[in-house]
This record gives C-alpha cells, structure tokens and sequence, in this order.
C-alpha cells in the first residue's frame, strides 16, 4: 500500500497546537524552500505571510474568524483538520460531481470527482447561521473556500495552498502523490488567498462567481440546480438516479483501496442517504438565495436526450458559451469518460495503491474524458471554428469586459475585438503563441488550443 511521507526530517514541522501537547504552531520559517511553486501565487507570498495578510483584513465570515481568531496560528495537516477547523466534521453534508464547469473542470471525472463538503440545510430550507462550504478535488495542492460574512451577507472566496515534504524534494511531488490519498495528508505548511488577491490570477473566482460583473453580488454557482442532478452522486437522498446507479459504481470501484475521499470516509460515500447528494447540495444554494443560475443545466435536456438522442435545450446553452455570454453547460450525458481509457486508468490506480505496480507506472486518472466531452465541455475549441469563435469561446471566460478595469488582464474585452486596440491585440497574439505554459493563454486548467486554433484566432486578431 502506499505510505504518506513522513515529516519527522522536516525541520519545523514536527509541532504544532493540534498535537495535543501545547506545543507553538510549527515554525514555518525552518521549512525548505518549495521547489516549483505556483508562479502565480508564489509572487503574492507564502506561508505566514499570507496568512497575516489574508487575517489583517479582519472579514467576519465563519472561515476567516477560524482561521483568524483569537490564539495561535491553526495547525492544518490534512484534509480532515481543515473540515474540523470549520465546523464541517459533523452535521454536514457532502456531495461528489463527476463533471465541473469549475477552475478544475479539467481534473474532474467519475473517477476523479470533485468534493463538495457543506453545512447540512434542513426540510425548511433555513438558511444555516454560518456558511462555509470546501470544494476539493485531487491533482493540484490547493482547496477552495467558499464563506458567508453573517453582518453583510456577503460571500468571501479563498484559496488555501497547502505544502507536502515532496514539495521540497527537487524532483518535486509525482503523480501517485498528487493523485491517491497521499494528497490528503501530511500537510507541512499552507498559505491562503482571498478573491482580491486571486482576482489578476488564472484562479480568479469573481470569473464564474460574480456573473453580472464588476460591483455586483457574488454568488454561489450549481448549474445543476434541480433534479435529476445528473452528474452528481451519492444521490439516494430524493430519490435514486442514475447517476448514482452509474458514477459512484464508477468511483467506489477503484477507490475501494482508500480509506477515504475529500476528506470523507469511502464506506460513508458509499452508504450515504440523506448527507450525501445533489440534493442537498440544491438545499443550501437555494437556502443561500441563489435558485436563479446563470445558463442552468435543467432536467429537460434529460428528458429531450431520452426521447429523441438530441437536445434542443442543451445546443441552445451551448450557444450561449459559445457566443462568449456564459461559462460552458455542464455535459448532457451522465459520464464524460471515454470507457478504456477509465478502465485503464483504474486498474492502473488500484495496482499501485496496493504496491502491485510501481508509483511511476501510475496512469493520470484525469486524463480519461472522451473526445466528445472535451468538445461539448470546452476544452478545445469546437471543430473547424473560426478565429472570433474560438476567442469567444475560450477566452471569455476571463476577458469579457466584466471584470475590474482597473486589471490589466480585463483590457483584453474579447467581445468587443473590433474595437481593441492594436497593442491589445499583438499582446493577445505573444500570450497565444507564448512557448512557456505560465505565459501562454489560455491558462493550462481551462483548456488547449490545436495549432489549427492558434492559427485561426491569430489571423482574427491580426485584422
């Protein structure tokens, strides 16, 4: 079975207030140096410094007075510390998604869900006295926060970025680290992001979150708001689906040689009635004052596909994303993968969790979406499209004129082109065709671009 590293050699990371003894939260100080940290992030800051930047802004909603409260520094050293610290080890609910429309929709399958852990909302739909919620998925060293300020009733988005001893080995953290149960636990250090400081990133949450633009309220997103919650799971709480039939079969097949998942135990997952589903889920995002989603995900697209092999209403969302107006619609069928590639994947991740096969042999159990997902779920351009369609498509997601103005990045308004000017463009044209990956546009966890793409889109901004 896989071990998860040991910290003992890690200089400062060895005590901390949750080790029961009183100890000083660990001196992050000591700890060695990242070995390829998040560009992104890294130039924001790190570790104590983030956290007494994030902290001195002194928010009122639930996370940050946990995290920021009164004493020392939290001690969070996996997953499970994090859901205690808010209040989400008990009297919560959870739910999984195989398809995300996300900043990690391109992680997330049946076999690699994304995590969504939640205050539990009851029969009346009262709106919960605190609201924190954490989305999860593994691949990345990160997990989102999403928290409700109780005074304004505003929603704070965050990013805590956590560190692993193979962070500071130099050939840094592989696949089987970043992708079983390893990812976690044995957290060393972490450093927290807020959506100001997230805003001029790739991560930036006000991109899907504030919809309606600069100034206006920031919401919670559920394109699947309402039954049949087609791509979530466990789902037995309303009424059983078939994404519950056909998903968690999917997921608790291969994860049968974990323990747990976002933090939650497998054999919980697998059992769930009533605190795991999509149902819940709608519970707290309607409780929350959010039942009315931009370019919604709706169960007629379930029944047109059912009657007819085609939906109307899914091509007329689609449209909408096309044309640059919207995020894209999450997928019409239940399962994005392609079915060899998901089992190869998961027979690969089964034999290296239990030591049959080596780490390095460990297939990306991300990399198993089919060739029609990745169109209809925009990360590739739709075929043959022409220069303004693929901008629209994929760039405007982040440069729609939305946003800050005051941000470089909103400069580039991809639905107005014809009247950029022509710096604004030649700069779009370096960033299309930039040869390293933290240059290049679009950012590597939206989606890729053929050399077709890149072609068509530069003669479209070349005009």
């Amino acid at each position: 079975m896989l071990a998860v590293a040991s910290l003992a050699a890690i200089p400062g990371a060895g005590c901390g207030a949750d080790d029961g003894a009183g100890n000083a939260p660990a001196d992050w100080s000591r700890l060695p140096a990242v070995q390829s940290p998040d560009p992104e992030l890294a130039v924001m800051g790190t570790r104590q410094d983030r956290y007494d930047q994030v902290c001195a802004r002194n928010r009122g909603d639930s996370f940050a007075r946990a995290l920021c409260g009164p004493g020392r520094r939290p001690e969070i050293r996996d997953l499970g510390a994090l859901l205690k610290l808010v209040g989400l080890d008990q009297n919560r609910a959870f739910a999984l998604t195989g398809n995300s429309t996300s900043l990690v929709s391109m992680s997330v399958n049946s076999l690699n869900p994304r995590m969504i852990v939640f205050p539990r909302v009851g029969a009346d739909f009262q709106r919960p006295d605190a609201m924190t919620a954490v989305g999860f998925v593994r691949g990345e060293p990160f997990v989102e926060v999403v928290s409700r300020d109780p005074e304004t009733a505003d929603l704070n988005f965050y990013l805590l970025a956590f560190e692993r001893a193979c962070d500071y080995e130099a050939a840094g953290c592989d696949l089987a680290s970043v992708l079983t149960e390893e990812i976690e636990h044995g957290w060393t250090a972490y450093s927290v992001y807020d959506h100001d400081d997230l805003e001029a990133t790739s991560f930036d949450c006000m991109s899907c979150h504030r919809p309606a633009g600069q100034g206006t309220k920031r919401i919670l997103r559920m394109q699947e708001l309402s039954s049949p919650w087609l791509h979530w799971f466990p789902q037995r709480f309303a009424q059983r689906t078939d994404s519950d039939r056909v998903l968690l079969a999917q997921f608790t097949d291969m994860h049968s040689v974990d323990k747990q998942y976002g933090g939650v135990a497998i054999p919980t997952i697998r059992g769930a009635i009533d605190e795991g589903s999509g149902a819940q889920l709608e519970a707290l995002v309607r409780a929350e004052g959010f039942g009315d989603q931009p370019n919604p995900f709706d169960s007629r697209i379930v029944t047109e596909l059912n009657a007819g092999g085609t939906s109307p209403t899914w091509q007329a969302r689609f449209e909408v994303h096309l044309a640059g107006q919207a995020i894209a619609v999450p997928y019409p069928a239940i399962d994005v993968t392609d079915e060899a590639k998901r089992t190869a994947a998961a027979r690969s991740y089964q034999d290296v969790v239990r030591g049959a096969q080596a780490r390095g042999s460990l297939v990306d159990v991300r990399a198993v979406f089919s060739a029609d997902a990745t169109e209809k779920l925009g990360f590739v351009p739709v075929p043959g499209a022409d220069g303004k369609t693929v901008l629209l498509e994929i760039c405007a997601r982040c440069h729609d004129g939305r946003g800050n103005p005051a941000l470089a990045k909103n400069h580039f308004d991809v639905l107005k082109l014809d009247q950029l000017s022509r710096a604004e463009k030649d700069l779009a044209i370096s960033r299309l065709t930039a040869p390293t990956i933290g240059m290049r546009m679009p950012p590597w966890r939206v989606g890729t671009l053929t050399p077709e793409a890149i072609a068509a889109a530069t003669s479209e901004l070349q005009r």
